[in-house]
């Protein structure tokens, strides 16, 4: 019995066995190609899904990406400015002229332009506050007859006693109510009607009243100081009164009274002096008006 061939032409191959091979080939380039279509699917997701995470990171991060970023473009700028201030240098040392190149201020030079630009500041302003009409330097020292003086302040002062609207400095306030209490044990009746003043107080005093009375700025001058210019601001001085003669209350006729022959006899003892006696040659005598000369600061006030 012969053996059928082995190597027939495809032609001699059967139908159906041809049909089945090409079926069978068929079926495995199918299977090879969504093979290879689900491995690129694959790699496709992977990409995404990392493009993905990166965006996110990002997101996340994002502060801290721009700090990053920001950093390398600063590190950047300042190693080229650092490479042409060499360069600069370098070029500068040769003698080559570079007038015409603007340079990068420092953090010193900036300091010591805000230091001089503050100094002139401070300058102009010292200079207006001095040429100012309200400073103490604008006033005159004498006007009408009267020495210029400062204002006290007024929460250092007390007052004379616990209900009473006058106020003093403090150790002038101590030796009045020493001499109060000895004048009474004297039988007199010795009494005190003004102390520290205000600018407020010396206004009405001078420019009201002297409206009110028809007076000329120097008439009213020698009986009321104007505002600035009265020895009551400093707290140093009193207008003491006998109180048992009120007809004689801020009148020359206070020197007839038994409180005012104590005082000319006892007041220097407390170191009080009268400010305007007869024949002062500045204001009219004021024999009720004294003065508190018992330290150094009263003494420079009204011996300066």
């Amino acid at each position: 019995m012969s053996k059928p061939p082995t190597d027939l032409p495809s032609n001699e191959i059967p139908v159906a066995r041809r049909e089945s091979a090409e079926v069978s080939l068929a079926e495995i380039e199918s299977i090879n190609l969504r093979s290879k279509s689900s491995s690129k699917g694959i790699w496709l997701s992977l990409l995404l899904l990392g493009l993905v995470g990166l965006g996110g990171l990002g997101l996340w991060q994002k502060e801290r990406t721009n700090f990053y970023i920001g950093s390398a473009i600063a590190y950047t700028k300042n190693t080229v400015l650092r490479w042409r201030g060499n360069s600069d240098t370098a070029l500068s040392s040769r003698g080559t002229d570079r007038s015409g190149e603007t340079s990068v201020p420092t953090a010193s030079s900036a300091i010591d332009a805000v230091d001089t630009t503050a100094s002139a500041s401070a300058d102009s302003s010292a200079e207006a506050s001095t040429n100012s009409p309200t400073a103490d330097s604008a006033q005159p020292e004498q006007l009408l007859n009267h020495r210029r003086y400062s204002v006290a302040d007024i929460s250092q002062l007390v007052p004379l006693a616990p209900d009473s609207n006058i106020l003093l400095q403090p150790e002038a306030k101590v030796k009045i109510e020493a001499m109060l209490a000895e004048a009474k044990a004297d039988g007199v009746n010795l009494g005190v009607i003004s102390g520290f003043r205000t600018i407020e107080d010396q206004n009405y005093l001078y420019f009201d009243l002297k409206a009110e009375r028809g007076e000329s700025a120097s008439v009213r001058a020698e009986v009321s100081a104007p505002p600035g210019y009265s020895e009551h601001h400093t707290g140093y001085a009193v207008d003491f009164v006998d109180e048992s003669q009120p007809a004689t209350f801020l009148e020359e006729s206070f020197e007839t009274t038994p409180a005012y022959k104590w005082l000319v006899a006892n007041a220097p003892f407390y170191n009080f002096e009268l400010s305007f006696p007869k024949d002062n040659g500045s204001v009219a005598y004021e024999p009720w008006h004294w003065r508190y000369v018992g330290n150094q600061e009263s003494l420079e006030l009204f011996y300066r």
